[in-house]
Formats: structure tokens, C-alpha cells, sequence
């Protein structure tokens, strides 16, 4: 008999108990690493200057990192905080220890005394954004690391939970790891044109966000060039130009000094970029004066990340680590700017030991990450790899994949030869084709090429002028949302509305024979591919997303020891290049790569009595791993327990996610 008086008096009270405590136990393991991602447990400590591990008195300058922006599961442009604390991880065991502002100063104006650590790293984050100082700073306290957060000064007088405010930067410095710096006065863009070669002249941060989407680029930035007409001729003279020019310069030598009773010394000008400090030798000649007379270090550049001491302290490079970027593609960066006897520095990752084990990488570098590999090629050039296992292919064989890298550029799966010749079948996903192409002594024959634009549903496709009524649509909206003067606002909101009407009563659609719009890649678009490869004798189908595209192609010319199994990637051509200057490196991904043998002589009994082939399953999207015909020859896909864990942590990733950003 239970004592009179005790809480645990039947069974009911012990289930509610157990529950009880279970449920404080979640709230427990939930709370703990949101407490740890919003309060500091330590100091930051610089580099000890007399620390001659650190400062051998060699001079390898530094490396200058710069990010756009940190999401906590990241977006197209703003970087995980799981990808962003891989990369801070490896450069923080590589030895790379992070300088200030002072350092870089001190390194171009005193170099005589001022000496580096031999492996100097700078980093900035751009923009000023809120969530990015919230995500970054615990994981710079982490390592040890102190950033330059970049603001534009105009932010720093509006009410915004976008942008920092004057307050959190004074925190963030106060905090030890971060440190204050500017992109500028503004972020605004002159002289723009759509894709259609529509002038819109002059676009705010805001309104330039809406017609992105419309947008090639075919724009420059504020400081960059004198303000033109849409035949691109000037309409302000050199002195208005100058006039417009100062204005900028002298609102953040009075906003910064007003707020903080300083200047930055750095400051990162916008889309410089060109050798010079605009687009245009008057304009250029105007941002270094100004620019020297107020701060004195300026990121002129984008693309490289090594600054030595021959560079001018106004004209310094960056590199920014895009947000689809894998971690080895920026160790690939880092070490190609790195002087030759340097290069031994930078050690690739390869993430799951027991995974990478079954590959031997030739070009490039691999990183497995649970059911993903990404194979990163060298610059310029191609990354490969080969499947280590005992005996040669199966005579037939299913071959699945996700491939996720970006759109342009080369994925393969190649069957090789056993002598290593470069003899190989292979099937690339390239700049949105599939083409299967036949190597044999150095030669490439392409077999077979399908562009897989073929796969948009014809009610998604639309004609050249609707594309460009959309735009003129876009345009509008945004000037009509984001005017300051409520009159000019509401005239664009009436000249948006007869806009839509006119485009309705005479846009020429895509139904009605209109020529059609094929919307051009870019560089940084994502891709994501689902492709099957069936091989049998010497008969070749494929699939993508479940859709048959290339039928039986005879590859009896190929070579015929299909021994091994290869994946290579490559960057895309040079033709395709948008930015100011080429990301010469390629990550190839390929999600839950799959091999199996096929055993053609049984059939599979359908659910009307019929029988099925392995193709005729294959050819309609229906032939599954799990087919009693398949033989497993390599699965790179989670299993088990691995795949129970990797579920549970990206549940409980997104509670944590809500949490962080709700509370």
C-alpha cells in the first residue's frame, strides 16, 4: 500500500511522470544549444605577436575572405551556418588566425615593423544584414575569430530589422568579435536594362530585389559611372558627377563620425572590380580621391583572396565564398592563389572516412557527406574519380543518381576500361543536357544530346512578350511599392494596372504562336536531376526525373571492357561566365548514387497479370532498388540507423531553427 499522502499514488501517476520528465527532458535538449547560439561563454584573444609559431617573420601576406551574408539553413545567396562553420573549422586547423583592421593597416604603412602571422586570414561579411551578426558571431567566438562587418551608412539611420543599427554595432564590437567597417553610403544602381533592353535608369536596393529576376547585367552601381540616358549617353555634366559623388563620401564620414566618433578604416567600394575605381577614368579618378581622404584601406576587388605587399593598400582583393559553394571548392580557391612553395598548405577534406575509403580521387578533391559526394575539380579543368571495387561492371547495369550541382557545367558517369587509357561510355548532365558521349585515345565522339528544356510542360512555356510584360509588370510594381512620394506611387500603380490590361488584350502568347522565351542560365543556378542509366549489352536508355530521353542508343563503337566505374565534373564553358570575373572551379554532386547488376531473364508479374521487362519498367520511371532482379554492386545511399539518425537531426535542426529565430 502506497503512503497516504505521496503524489505517486496509482498508475496513472507514473505514466504522468514518465511523461512529465520525458517532456522536460526535450525541452532540455532543445534549449541547450539555443542558449549556447544566443549568450557568449569566452573572449576573443588576438594572436600573440611574440608567438613565433604564429609570426615566423616570414612575409606570405594574407588571405581576405569575404561573405554575403549567413541564413541558419541558408538560402541562394546567404551560406548555412553549418557550411560557414565547416569552412571557419578548416582554416581555424589549418593554422589560419584572423587579423583586424589596425593589422592591415600597420602591414601597408609601417611594413618595415608590422609583421603577419604567416598564415593571416581577414574576413568581412557584407551588407550589414541582422541574422547574419546573429549566426556568425557565435561561431567567430568559436574559433577565435574576429570579422569586419560591413554596413552602408544610409542603414544606419532608418528603423530596419533588416540592417544593424548604431546600437548593435557598438554591442558587436563590445562583444570583442566583431569589428566595424562599410560597403558605402548606399546600395542603389544607375543606368539599368532589362532583358529585353527596356531602360530603367536608376534602382534602389529594394526595387532592384523585385526586377532581379527580369534583369541580365546590365547595370552598374551607384559610384561606378556617370548617370546616363537609355541611348547610355550622359546626362550630368563631369562637375554634377563629382557633385553626386562627394555627397556619398561626405554622408559617411558624417554618419560614422556622428555614430561612433570614427570612420572605418576599410572600406569595400561596390562592383569596382575593373583595375580601376569605376567604370569610366573621370569617375574612377573621383572615388580614389575621395576614398583617400577618408578611409585607408579599400577592397577594390573580387575574385582573388591573397594581398601581399606589393599591392596597393586601395586597390586590395576578396574572395566571396558563394553559398553553394562546398567546402573543398574554396580550399580549391584559396590554394590556387597561393604562391607554389605555399600550396602544401591546404589540405582537402573528405568527410566520411569509411565512404571515401571505397574511391580513389585523381583530379581534384571528393567530400562525402552521409549520402552525397561532391566531387570539386581543379581550376580550369576537371575533378575524377574511381569506384574501388573487386571485379569489372556487370555485363548489365542500373546506375541512379541525384545530381545536384549547378546547372552549368559537367556531371558524368562514365564506364571505363580497365587500363586506364581514357576509354570510357559516358553520360553527362551538362549545362542542362543530357549527352552521352563515346571516348576512346584521348578522342570524344558524342553519340547522343538532348536538351532537357524538352521536359517543360507546355502550359509553363511562354512567349517573348509575355516574358517582357512581365517584366514592364515588375518594374512597376516595385517603383508604385517602394516610391518615397505618395503621388508619383500611386501613378505607377494606375500605369501598372493599364499595363496589365494592355498585356492582356495584346501580348501574343506562347499558345497563339508567339516566338518563345528560353530564359538564360546563370552561373550560380541551382540544379537537381534525378538520372537513371540502363545499360544492356550494347543498348543505352536514360532517364531523367522519371521521363525517358534517351531510347536504346547503339554504343556498340564504345569500349568494350566496361570495367570500372569513374564520376567526373568540369567547369562550364567559358562562354557561360557572368560574373566580373570566372569561378574557374566546379563542384559536381551526386546524391545517393546507386549501382546495381541486372538479371534480364526473369520478368515482373504486374498487377493485371502481364509481364514486365526490366526496361519497360525503367522506361516509365517504375524500376525500383528493390526489384528482386537488381543486385546491389554499390549503394551510396543511408540505410538503417544512419538513415534514423540523419531524420532525427534534421528534425530536431528544424525545431532548433524555429526557436532561434522566434524567440
Amino acid at each position: 500500500m502506497k503512503k497516504k499522502g505521496s503524489f505517486i499514488e496509482t498508475k496513472k501517476d507514473i505514466i504522468k511522470v514518465i511523461r512529465s520528465s520525458l517532456e522536460l527532458l526535450s525541452i532540455i535538449i532543445v534549449l541547450v544549444p539555443v542558449i549556447r547560439a544566443m549568450f557568449f561563454f569566452s573572449d576573443y584573444v588576438p594572436y600573440d605577436e611574440n608567438d613565433s609559431s604564429v609570426v615566423t617573420g616570414e612575409d606570405h601576406g594574407f588571405l581576405a575572405l569575404s561573405y554575403l551574408g549567413v541564413d541558419r539553413d541558408g538560402t541562394d545567396t546567404l551560406i548555412s551556418t553549418k557550411r560557414l562553420e565547416q569552412e571557419l573549422g578548416v582554416l581555424h586547423e589549418l593554422g589560419y588566425v584572423t587579423v583586424t583592421q589596425q593589422d592591415i593597416y600597420e602591414y601597408y604603412y609601417d611594413h618595415e615593423n608590422k609583421k603577419l602571422p604567416e598564415k593571416a586570414l581577414y574576413l568581412m561579411f557584407e551588407d550589414g544584414r541582422k541574422d547574419t551578426a546573429m549566426f556568425a558571431e557565435k561561431l567567430l567566438e568559436k574559433f577565435n575569430y574576429r570579422a569586419t562587418v560591413m554596413t552602408y551608412a544610409s542603414n544606419l539611420e532608418i528603423t530596419d530589422n533588416t540592417f544593424l543599427s548604431p546600437k548593435d554595432i557598438r554591442k558587436l564590437e563590445k562583444d570583442g568579435f566583431c569589428e566595424l567597417g562599410t560597403n558605402g553610403y548606399r546600395l542603389a544602381y544607375i543606368n539599368a536594362y532589362d532583358r529585353h533592353d527596356r531602360f530603367l535608369g536608376q534602382l534602389t536596393a529594394k526595387e532592384y530585389v523585385k526586377v532581379r529576376p527580369f534583369l541580365r547585367r546590365d547595370y552598374n552601381h551607384y559610384l561606378m559611372d556617370f548617370i546616363r540616358d537609355e541611348n547610355r549617353i550622359p546626362v550630368e555634366s563631369s562637375a554634377q558627377m563629382r557633385e553626386r559623388i562627394d555627397y556619398d563620401y561626405d554622408k559617411m564620414e558624417e554618419i560614422y563620425t556622428r555614430e561612433f566618433k570614427r570612420v572605418p578604416l576599410a572600406y569595400a567600394i561596390m562592383q569596382a572590380n575593373t583595375g580601376r575605381f569605376g567604370n569610366n577614368d573621370k569617375v574612377s579618378d573621383r572615388n580614389r580621391e575621395d576614398m583617400g581622404r577618408i578611409f585607408s584601406l579599400n577592397f577594390n576587388r573580387e575574385g582573388f583572396s591573397l594581398n601581399d605587399a606589393g599591392v596597393d593598400e586601395y586597390d586590395l582583393t576578396r574572395m566571396q565564398p558563394q553559398a553553394y559553394w562546398y567546402v573543398n571548392h574554396l580550399l580549391m580557391r584559396i590554394r590556387d592563389d597561393l604562391d607554389e612553395d605555399e600550396k602544401d598548405w591546404i589540405r582537402f577534406v573528405s568527410g566520411n572516412a569509411a565512404r571515401a575509403s571505397k574511391w580513389e580521387v585523381s583530379e581534384g578533391a571528393a567530400e562525402f557527406d552521409n549520402d552525397l559526394i561532391a566531387l570539386t575539380s581543379l581550376p580550369g579543368s576537371h575533378g575524377k574519380m574511381t569506384l574501388k571495387a573487386e571485379g569489372g561492371l556487370p555485363e548489365s547495369v542500373y546506375i541512379t543518381a541525384e545530381l545536384m550541382g549547378n546547372v552549368l557545367g559537367e556531371q558524368t558517369i562514365a564506364l571505363c576500361g580497365a587500363d586506364d587509357g581514357g576509354d570510357a561510355l559516358e553520360v553527362s548532365l551538362q549545362d542542362d543536357h543530357i549527352i552521352i558521349k563515346n571516348s576512346r585515345a584521348g578522342n570524344t565522339e558524342v553519340l547522343y544530346d538532348y536538351d532537357l528544356y524538352e521536359l517543360t510542360p507546355e502550359e509553363d512555356r511562354i512567349s517573348v512578350e509575355e516574358d517582357d510584360a512581365n517584366a514592364l509588370q515588375a518594374e512597376l510594381n516595385a517603383r508604385s511599392r517602394f516610391s518615397e512620394d505618395m503621388k508619383e506611387s500611386v501613378l505607377f500603380y494606375f500605369e501598372g494596372v493599364d499595363a496589365s490590361v494592355k498585356s492582356r488584350e495584346e501580348v501574343v502568347t506562347y499558345e497563339d504562336g508567339g516566338e518563345e522565351f528560353v530564359e538564360e542560365f546563370d552561373i550560380n543556378d541551382k540544379g537537381d536531376r534525378k538520372v537513371g542509366i540502363l545499360l544492356s549489352g550494347d543498348e543505352l536508355s536514360v532517364t531523367v526525373d522519371g521521363v525517358l530521353v534517351a531510347d536504346r542508343i547503339d554504343v556498340s563503337d564504345s569500349v568494350a571492357d566496361r570495367e570500372k566505374l569513374s564520376l567526373i565534373c568540369g567547369v562550364p564553358d567559358e562562354d557561360y561566365s557572368q560574373r566580373n570575373l570566372n569561378d574557374d572551379v566546379y563542384d559536381g554532386v551526386f546524391k545517393e548514387l546507386a549501382v546495381y547488376a541486372v538479371n534480364e531473364g526473369n520478368e515482373e508479374i504486374s498487377s493485371n497479370g502481364g509481364k514486365k521487362t526490366v526496361y519497360e519498367c525503367f522506361a516509365v520511371g517504375r524500376l525500383k532498388k528493390s526489384d528482386k532482379r537488381l543486385s546491389e554492386y554499390y549503394d551510396n545511399s543511408l540505410k538503417g540507423f544512419e538513415r534514423f539518425k540523419d531524420k532525427n537531426g534534421r528534425f530536431w535542426n528544424m525545431v532548433i531553427n524555429w526557436f532561434v529565430k522566434n524567440l
